[in-house]
């Protein structure tokens, strides 16, 4: 009987990782940039699709992710949430603005990475470029249930957010933030 999550790639929980790393076996990567990636708080899990899920991929593959395609995908991680964070601040800006009895001080939609789990689903789309959807959560609420499938949750704002990430274009599509209740 098979597992209904399985779990594709060993799970990492990376805490206090301030043990000199060597990089030599991972091309273009610095020891800064590996240094960045290995926070103290990163913990993630990396999963195989499923497709009864609503954000399935379609004609999807699995795939694996390499400590170089994890950096990489934290060089976009940061431009997705550069990106999104001045926008907010201009939503912001426009509504204390327009609104000077009613100023607020953040939209509560501004992103950062650290401190999240993380789930991470690779696949290879139908034109062979590689592709992950991330699901971020700050919540402990999940006990290890985490690592075997993923998190859904309704409301909580910027706790909870999910973001598409294509490794060949290096882009990113989706990002869906949470809303608040």
């Amino acid at each position: 009987h098979m597992m209904r999550y399985p779990i594709f790639l060993l799970s990492f929980l990376l805490i206090g990782c301030k043990q000199p790393i060597k990089d030599a076996d991972i091309p273009g990567v610095t020891e800064a940039e590996l240094e960045q990636f290995l926070l103290p708080d990163s913990v993630y899990v990396i999963l195989e699709p499923d497709s009864d899920l609503p954000w399935a991929f379609k004609d999807e593959k699995p795939a694996t992710l390499s400590e170089a395609e994890l950096i990489e995908i934290e060089k976009i991680l940061e431009k997705a949430s550069e990106e999104n964070n001045h926008h907010q601040r201009e939503m912001l800006e426009q509504h204390n603005k327009n609104h000077p009895d009613r100023q607020i001080a953040e939209t509560g939609y501004e992103l950062r990475t650290e401190g999240y789990k993380r789930q991470y689903v690779p696949i290879l789309n139908s034109k062979g470029q590689k592709e992950i959807w991330i699901n971020f959560f700050c919540s402990d609420n999940f006990n290890d249930s985490w690592r075997k499938g993923v998190v859904w949750v309704l409301d909580g704002g910027n706790c909870y957010f999910n973001i598409k990430i294509n490794l060949n274009t290096k882009t990113y599509s989706e990002l869906m933030i949470n809303g608040y209740a």
